[in-house]
C-alpha cells in the first residue's frame, strides 16, 4: 500500500568485466532497499536515495578493483501505487507505455551527442560521482501497458514492429519473451532484455491519490 509495485530493468556497459555485476546489484539493489525506506519518503525521493548509495558503491568497486574499472549500468524503473505511476530513468534503456493501442516513450536517452561518441552513455549508474536520474510520474488506466527494454530490443525494432506485437500478445510475459526472442532473429547482437506490467485492475481511489497533482502521463524528461 505505503511502496507499490517495482519492476526495474539494468543493462550493463558492454565492454567492460564488471557491466553484468553492476547491472545485477543495482536492480536487485534497489528492488531490496526501496522497500526499507521510510514510509514518509515520497516514491521519488526514495528511488533517488537508494540509487545514490548503489551508485557509491559501485564507483568504490571500480576505484578498488582494476578489472572492474568502468562498471555502471542503465537503470530503467517504474513504480505503481495506487492509482498513479511513477519512473525513474538513467541511461539509454527505455520506458514505454501503452495505452489504447499507442505506444509512447516516456523517456529520453543518455548519450553524448557527437559523431565520435556515438552510442556512448553520458549517464548511468556508476559513472560519475554526480548521479541525476529522470523522473515523471502520472494517473494510471486500466489496460496500461509499461514496457522495459534494453537497447539491444528497441534498437532493432520499430516502434510500429514492437507496438503491433504487444497488441498481438495478450500475455505479458510472452510479450517479453517475443520482444527479445523477435530483436534477436533480426540480428541484433546486444543484450536483448524486456520487461512487460499490465495494469488489469486499477485500485480504488485513495486519499492520497486524490491530494496528488494531476501532471502529464506522457512526459519525455
Amino acid at each position: 500500500d505505503n511502496k507499490g509495485l517495482v519492476a526495474a530493468l539494468g543493462d550493463g556497459l558492454g565492454g567492460h568485466k564488471g557491466g553484468r555485476e553492476a547491472a545485477e546489484y543495482t536492480v536487485r539493489g534497489l528492488l531490496c532497499d526501496y522497500y526499507a525506506t521510510p514510509d514518509t519518503w515520497g516514491v521519488h525521493r526514495a528511488i533517488d536515495k537508494v540509487v545514490t548509495a548503489l551508485n557509491r558503491w559501485l564507483l568504490s568497486q571500480s576505484a578498488r578493483d582494476p578489472e572492474l574499472a568502468g562498471m555502471a549500468t542503465t537503470l530503467s524503473a517504474v513504480v505503481l501505487r495506487g492509482r498513479r505511476y511513477y519512473t525513474a530513468h538513467i541511461g539509454d534503456s527505455r520506458i514505454y507505455l501503452l495505452r489504447n493501442g499507442e505506444l509512447q516513450r516516456l523517456t529520453s536517452d543518455h548519450l553524448w551527442d557527437h559523431p565520435e561518441l556515438k552510442n556512448v552513455l553520458s549517464r548511468a549508474v556508476g559513472l560519475d560521482a554526480h548521479l541525476l536520474l529522470d523522473y515523471a510520474e502520472g494517473e494510471l488506466e486500466e489496460g496500461d501497458r509499461f514496457v522495459l527494454l534494453s537497447d539491444g530490443v528497441w534498437g532493432v525494432l520499430p516502434e510500429a514492429t514492437m507496438a503491433q506485437l504487444l497488441l498481438d500478445q495478450p500475455e505479458p510475459q510472452a510479450a517479453a519473451a517475443a520482444l527479445t526472442s523477435l530483436a534477436l532473429a533480426h540480428g541484433g547482437q546486444d543484450n536483448a532484455s524486456a520487461v512487460v506490467v499490465e495494469l488489469l485492475k486499477l485500485p480504488p481511489a485513495s486519499l492520497r491519490d486524490s491530494l496528488l497533482t494531476p501532471t502529464s502521463s506522457a512526459t519525455v524528461l
